[in-house]
């Protein structure tokens, strides 16, 4: 399912936080996690000794990767080589080894990679578990936003989780993110009855706001959902793109880490 979840750590307690997130997520689907550091000032020997430390919290197999003097979207993209592996992260962290986790690091990552992200924001809550708790799968209508539906699926039966489908429309009723109501309406049933297919607790709810980010993060809270998995590069609502708006407000909104992958093909 995966092969490896790489975790970049750059010294910080934010950016600590993706450690129990991604050896909950390895040992769900017996994947092992590399440990990343990179940046300046520190020596190779440093950093290898940081990384070991910070793996004895693991209780999956893991390895460690130190790339020196190299930025840390350039390192973090080159250490995800197979098809199915995945970076576990946390975003807008202000300290640490060469200030590495910047939220510009998150979306150049994004940029950079087709493999699925797992971002820990700056107000993510202390991490539990997964298990028996709620994903939240957003969509916007769009046959992009689709795209996340069978990652989301597997991670949730990997994980034993139930899944939300969550759309957002204006208090008129106008869809958020720019399809019209019957399109979100027909994506919304679609969703729910692929979910169901695939054996998972299933339903759906609508959010009515202003902005997309700000009402999927606030249900997101508000019901202490553990996840949020969503599409980028889609034009407009639940789906913008990484340079956008939308997914990284999302992602700084919510208390619960949140999946982001591009659309494939």
């Amino acid at each position: 399912m995966i092969n490896t979840i790489v975790v970049p750590l750059d010294g910080s307690d934010l950016s600590h936080a993706a450690l129990p997130i991604a050896n909950e997520l390895a040992a769900a689907l017996d994947s092992s996690i590399v440990l990343l550091a990179s940046g300046w000032g520190s020596t190779v020997e440093e950093l290898q000794n940081y990384l070991k430390d910070k793996g004895t919290e693991l209780s999956v197999p893991f390895d460690t990767s130190v790339v020196p003097d190299t930025f840390p979207a350039t390192a973090i993209a080159a250490e995800v080589k197979n098809t199915e592996d995945a970076i576990v992260m946390a975003t807008h962290g202000r300290t640490g080894f060469g200030k590495a986790l910047l939220g510009s690091v998150s979306e150049d990552v994004l940029k950079r990679s087709d493999h699925p992200v797992l971002l820990v924001g700056p107000g993510a809550k202390s991490f539990t578990s997964f298990a028996n708790n709620t994903m939240v799968v957003t969509t916007d209508g769009s046959p992009i936003s689709a795209m996340i539906l069978p990652r989301a699926a597997r991670w949730a039966k990997a994980l034993s989780m139930n899944i939300v489908v969550l759309s957002a429309t204006a208090a008129g009723g106008s869809p958020l993110g720019g399809t019209d109501p019957d399109a979100l309406a027909n994506a919304v049933e679609s969703a729910v009855a692929f979910f169901t297919r695939e054996g998972i607790d299933v339903r759906s709810e609508t959010v009515i706001g202003a902005d997309a980010a700000d009402a999927v993060s606030t249900w997101a809270n508000d019901n202490n959902a553990a996840l949020v998995a969503m599409t980028t590069h889609g034009r407009g609502g639940l789906a913008r793109t990484a340079l956008g708006s939308t997914t990284m407000r999302t992602v700084h909104n919510c208390h619960c880490p949140v999946l982001v992958q591009k659309p494939v093909g």
